[in-house]
């Protein structure tokens, strides 16, 4: 009998691959929407429910969630085990409900987590570890058939969504000294499982790069027609930060989080972008 948890994440891991919007691993949004984008979760219980609220709010115009690094969070007081499988299951449902409308882009964390690459978060040296115990712990014996279908899942997400008026949603981008070997073919064709995702792969160097310039970036962003990057990634004490003139990084796990909300079809610039990102603490679940 088919584990309905796990069938969650497959059904999800079909919307992905299968999106009209998608190419290659790019989903180009259509235009007359709302876009609400988050920086890394990590586990965050209550930053993902005021996202979710945010997002479910009455709005004119429909409204797509860019949701990244929902795993990895801290250890649960009652239990002692990162229980961030849950939050991945209520966004992953969420996305199963409205999959117009719930998008993910790919992350570092994600890939460690299929590559069994380990991974250090917040004084855990085993985060991928912790991670698969937590989720035997939520589901028992039905837990590694679950993670194998968060596996699936994992690998269908694409590495960037891109808005009709320029701007990029990634992880990241790759290091200066990587772009070489990143390239930009990876954006435009399907993964390949046995190199992309390990040190050294294009979509490892895209998840993983830090240290851009102003000047790679700005060569990117030529290349790609995209006039801003929104990235996650960084440790951002200040919740939102320039990277370059043209890349800005949020984060939606600290005590600084926030999220940005713009129209898809309309012009965007970095302090536009810095000026208006809504801190988390500032939504109100009772409204």
């Amino acid at each position: 009998m088919p584990n309905a948890v796990a069938d969650i994440f497959r059904q999800a891991a079909t919307l992905n691959t299968q999106d009209g919007r998608r190419r290659g691993n790019v989903v180009d949004l259509e235009g007359g929407c709302d876009v609400v984008v988050t920086g890394d979760v990590h586990g965050n219980r209550q930053a993902l429910t005021k996202i979710l609220s945010y997002f479910d709010r009455p709005s004119r115009r429909p409204r797509r969630l860019i949701l990244q690094e929902l795993i990895h969070g801290p250890a649960d007081e009652a239990s002692g085990h990162d229980r961030s499988i849950e939050l991945l299951l209520r966004a992953v449902r969420l996305k199963v409900e409205r999959p117009a409308d719930v998008l993910f882009v790919l992350g570092n964390h994600d890939l460690a987590q299929i590559t069994g690459v380990e991974i250090a978060k917040e004084g855990c040296l085993a985060s991928c570890q912790a991670f698969a115990d937590g989720a035997r712990f939520v589901f028992g014996s039905e837990g590694d058939e679950i993670l194998a279908a968060v596996g699936e899942f994992i690998v269908s997400m694409p590495l960037a969504v891109r808005c009709p008026n320029g701007v990029m949603i990634t992880h990241s981008l790759p290091s200066p000294r990587r772009m070489k070997v990143a390239g930009t073919e990876i954006l435009h064709r399907p993964y390949r499982l046995q190199e992309d995702f390990l040190r050294g792969g294009a979509a490892y160097e895209w998840t993983w790069g830090r240290g851009q310039t102003d000047e790679q970036v700005d060569a990117l962003a030529a290349e790609l027609g995209v006039e801003l990057f929104l990235l996650g990634h960084r440790h951002t004490p200040s919740g939102i930060e320039a990277v370059t003139r043209r890349a800005i990084t949020l984060t939606s796990d600290s005590s600084h989080a926030c999220l940005v909300a713009f129209p898809a079809d309309q012009p965007l610039d970095a302090q536009t972008v810095l000026l208006s990102a809504t801190p988390l603490a500032a939504i109100n679940l009772h409204d």
